[in-house]
């Protein structure tokens, strides 16, 4: 259960929550509280000044240490928080005042809340000897000493009823946020999780259809990450991509069955017919048998090349090369080929070009291309040969008017034993590897190799081959 994606995402969120909760918290209340502290220190600092101002004015308005004088000090609201002793002129107590009762044990309960402080054992009336403070301070009214007040609080400040309603108050606010954050979290978790899971189940469900060879079955999936739409499209891409691996490798099992099934039946026939003295062995007869043992022998080769190039194994023997001449000797090779079929070899080859290559793979390049132009061009027709020298390197183009390739089979020439002629009409021949290895021996020179084509009018071949 733990190792599932969802319940490790949930977990996750959660426990990003709880510890920024956590974190928050800490924070606040240690902002918060200290601020209040300083707001509280303040709040005192001022009650004791007004306690100051109030016991002067009394004695100021009643002009003296009168009744009147001392009820309108006891009347104060103030006087809850302090112990007073008021003495005269002489230091004759006046007024001896004890604060409200309830005063040390609010300040231990709040104490207790925002410090979580030890109480001492309660003395005098409720204070403890650590928080109780007495402070001395002259009573002055029109510049003549009256006598000096003894102030008693509860150090640093004291707290009243509605300063530990505050405190409770934003500890429930604060306790109250987290669990509507974690609930929040947790709700957020799961429809993540199940917002991620659904597509990555649909994704797994892909990969393991393609294991099990169903490669007809796409994954769709109704989400807007663009990491997992790649994902999906990565699978579709992968499904179709075998689909036609698929369809190749039949067609490869048929082509060269019927590759090989052509030459041997040939050669069959010819030797059980010279063996039953049908035939005599002439010359005729045995040049046809070699053909086929050639035709046989040329198939082998370019099979065990289709191996080696598949296995990256193509070793280039570069050297600085003039390209113009190689290609000239391939075009002279073919000129009585062409000529027998009445095609027109017309060659527009740019002179002193040097280039680093392997001659004998060029050669490969260029007579695979030219056998292509070859076979799939009919009489009368006309095959271009060109090689010009450009910024960075060689452009050679083969072009003929030949029957053309269809749009949908473009995409496909350079794989290995792939023909669009699916009758296989043997008046063409070809395995359908010629191209695959061209284009491998053009990328093993660090070349591109394109195909243009439009059905019954031409094709044409660019080689590009850097400096």
């Amino acid at each position: 259960m733990i190792n599932k994606l969802r319940t490790r995402l949930t977990l996750l969120i959660l426990g990003g929550t709880i510890f920024s909760i956590l974190l928050v918290s800490i924070i606040t209340n240690f902002t918060l509280f200290n601020r209040f502290d300083q707001y509280r220190k303040s709040e005192q600092e001022n009650q004791l000044e007004e306690v100051i101002q109030l016991i002067t004015e009394s004695y100021r308005l009643n002009e003296g240490w009168t009744q009147n004088a001392l009820d309108n000090i006891l009347v104060s609201p103030y006087l809850n928080q302090f112990d007073l002793l008021i003495k005269d002129e002489d230091g004759k107590v006046i007024l001896n005042h004890a604060m409200g009762a309830g005063m040390m044990m609010n300040h231990n309960l709040m104490m207790k809340r925002m410090r979580g402080r030890t109480q001492s054992p309660m003395v005098n009336n409720g204070l403890t000897d650590e928080d109780y403070q007495v402070q001395t301070y002259p009573l002055i009214v029109d510049n003549r000493g009256i006598g000096s007040v003894d102030i008693g609080y509860v150090g640093p400040f004291t707290v009243s009823e509605r300063d530990i309603e505050f405190t409770r108050g934003m500890n429930k606010s604060i306790m109250y946020a987290a669990i509507i954050s974690i609930l929040v979290a947790l709700v957020l978790g799961l429809y993540s999780a199940k917002s991620f899971l659904k597509p990555i189940l649909l994704i797994t469900e892909g990969a393991n259809n393609l294991r099990n060879g169903k490669l007809d079955k796409k994954v769709e999936i109704n989400n807007q990450i663009v990491e997992l739409q790649q994902l999906s499209q990565s699978i579709n891409h992968l499904a179709t991509s075998l689909e036609e691996q698929k369809t190749l490798r039949k067609r490869l099992t048929s082509d060269i069955s019927h590759e090989l099934r052509t030459p041997l039946t040939i050669l069959q026939s010819h030797i059980e017919a010279i063996s039953d003295g049908i035939w005599e062995p002439t010359e005729e007869k045995l040049s046809i048998c070699k053909n086929e043992v050639n035709r046989l022998i040329k198939l082998v080769a370019e099979l065990q090349d289709l191996t080696d190039i598949e296995k990256h194994q193509i070793y280039l023997q570069l050297e600085n090369s003039q390209i113009s001449k190689v290609i000239d000797e391939v075009l002279d090779g073919f000129e009585y080929q062409f000529k027998q079929k009445q095609i027109t070899l017309e060659r527009e080859i740019q002179g002193g070009i040097n280039i680093d290559i392997d001659q004998d793979k060029m050669k490969q390049i260029v007579i695979n291309l030219l056998s292509n132009a070859l076979k799939f061009t009919d009489h009368d027709g006309t095959v271009s040969v060109s090689l010009k020298e450009e910024k960075d390197g060689v452009r050679l183009t083969v072009i003929d008017n030949g029957i053309g390739i269809e749009n949908e089979d473009i995409p496909y020439v350079f794989e290995r034993f792939y023909r669009s002629d699916l009758s296989r009409n043997r008046s063409t021949g070809g395995a359908g590897i010629g191209l695959t290895i061209t284009k491998s021996l053009v990328e093993a020179h660090q070349g591109m190799i394109f195909v243009e084509s439009e059905k019954e009018k031409g094709t044409k071949f660019t080689v590009i081959l850097p400096r």
